[in-house]
């Protein structure tokens, strides 16, 4: 019995053996089969990576290099509204032992000096007439201030404002005459009829200046009509004895296009705005529409005033109605250089100061680029912690006064006031623009456009 099972136990494993060696060979066979397959496929690839070009590499071009260019700068510097009130006048008034009176606002306008330096124009607006007469009141300054404006680093003064007819015609004709024998140039007002425009050649670069007021006068007062002497003043408005809205674009157009022929590379255009237009912070409708007919028609820069604070600066390419395109400044109101105002922004300003760039190869000029630097007009009765200065009013390159104030070289800043011009430098960058601002490098701008 069991040898029987013995037997059968043997043979099963036999045949298990039989199995296994057959299910081997055949796992074999098909293992063989695939590594066939396989480097078949291994070899066609190579045959046919053997027959199948290698693809150049993708050159990158090479950027072309844009030439330097052989230029040459001149710089515009253009400065805010020296607004006439009394309490300028008064301070700058020196009493003789005989009780005659003469003035000096050398020590006010002193700190404007710096940020002119180095300009080969620099302007400024006078909203005041300027007489020899006595008795000066708001609006009506001495021959002084235009000795001042020209020994502080001016060469030009927009004088179309709405307050330099306030002595009549005879008020406007002599204040021309007392800044052209200062040694400055005068834009806006004429001293005869034989009215010309006032183009200035600097390294051979063409400036030409363009200047209109809104109105012969402003807020409450009556204007004075120059219907028979239309050549005294260049006027924005056509009715500018009553509502003083509609601009004598045919006249403005007709002058720009006159200094165009007359050679002008770049025109600049003053524009004493309208009285609806003061402490707003931001332009007007009215102003705008006036700086887009103005851009588009041929003017390059424009400088506002009248508006008592400070107003934006734009940087504009723009497409021009002759289908030309241009690099234009926009200084829709750099505020008050002087004044007695005591409003919120009234005592702040900025001198503005834009390049003009020529290529001396070919000829080209454009402006190439805007700083700004803020000025400070300190009024000391404003601050308790003033004991007898001896002034009252002084214009300050805010800047100049902080460091001053910080590293004890001068003391014109009391605690308080430096605290204040640390706060309207800040209001300064916002109002006008940061970017322009000079300590962070002002815009620049290429050409071309």
């Amino acid at each position: 019995m069991n040898n029987n099972k013995n037997g059968l136990l043997t043979g099963v494993l036999y045949v298990l053996l039989i199995l296994l060696v057959v299910g081997l060979g055949v796992l074999l066979f098909f293992n063989f089969q695939a590594n066939e397959q396989q480097n078949a496929e291994i070899r066609a690839a190579e045959e046919a990576a053997n027959t199948t070009p290698t693809p150049e590499p993708t050159v990158t071009p090479e950027p072309t290099a844009t030439p330097s260019r052989n230029t040459e700068t001149v710089t515009l510097a253009f400065a805010g509204d020296l607004v006439g009130q009394a309490g300028l006048t008064t301070d700058a008034e020196h009493k003789a032992d005989d009780g005659t009176a003469s003035y000096d606002f050398t020590d006010e306008l002193s700190g404007v000096r710096s940020s002119l330096a180095g300009a080969d124009i620099s302007a400024c607006t006078l909203v005041s007439s300027v007489t020899a007469a006595g008795g000066y009141d708001s609006y009506h300054m001495p021959p002084a201030i235009a000795t001042a404006l020209h020994d502080a680093g001016f060469m030009v003064v927009n004088a179309a404002t709405d307050h330099v007819m306030d002595r009549g015609l005879e008020g406007l004709v002599e204040t021309v005459n007392s800044l052209k024998n200062s040694g400055l140039a005068v834009v806006g007002a004429y001293a005869d009829s034989g009215r010309s425009m006032l183009l200035a050649n600097v390294k051979d670069v063409k400036v030409g200046f363009l200047s209109y007021t809104y109105s012969t006068a402003g807020g409450t007062s009556e204007p004075v009509s120059v219907a028979d002497n239309s050549w005294c003043i260049d006027l924005l408005t056509t009715d500018y004895m009553t509502a003083k809205e509609t601009v004598d674009y045919t006249k403005i157009d007709a002058d720009v296009a006159a200094m165009r022929d007359a050679g002008a590379d770049i025109v600049v255009c003053f524009v004493y705005w309208w009285d609806n237009t003061q402490y707003y912070t931001a332009p007007r409708a009215n102003q705008t529409e006036v700086v887009d007919h103005l851009l588009e028609n041929g003017v390059d820069v424009i400088v506002g005033g009248g508006v008592k604070v400070p107003q934006p600066i734009e940087v504009r390419t723009v497409d021009r109605a002759d289908g030309t395109k241009a690099n234009c400044v926009v200084c829709y109101s750099l505020s008050n250089l002087m004044s007695c105002f005591g409003d919120e922004n009234t005592n702040v300003s900025a001198v503005a100061r834009i390049e003009i760039s020529r290529d001396l190869d070919e000829g080209d000029v454009w402006i190439s680029g805007v700083t700004t630097r803020p000025l400070f007009m300190l009024d000391t009765d404003d601050y308790e912690d003033y004991s007898e200065p001896g002034f009252k009013y002084r214009l300050l390159d805010a800047r100049e006064a902080m460091r001053a104030k910080e590293d004890g070289s001068d003391t014109v800043l009391s605690e308080n006031a430096y605290t204040a011009v640390q706060e309207d430098i800040a209001a300064m960058q916002t109002l006008l623009g940061e970017d322009y601002d000079e300590q962070l490098g002002g815009v620049s701008i290429d050409y071309p456009y």
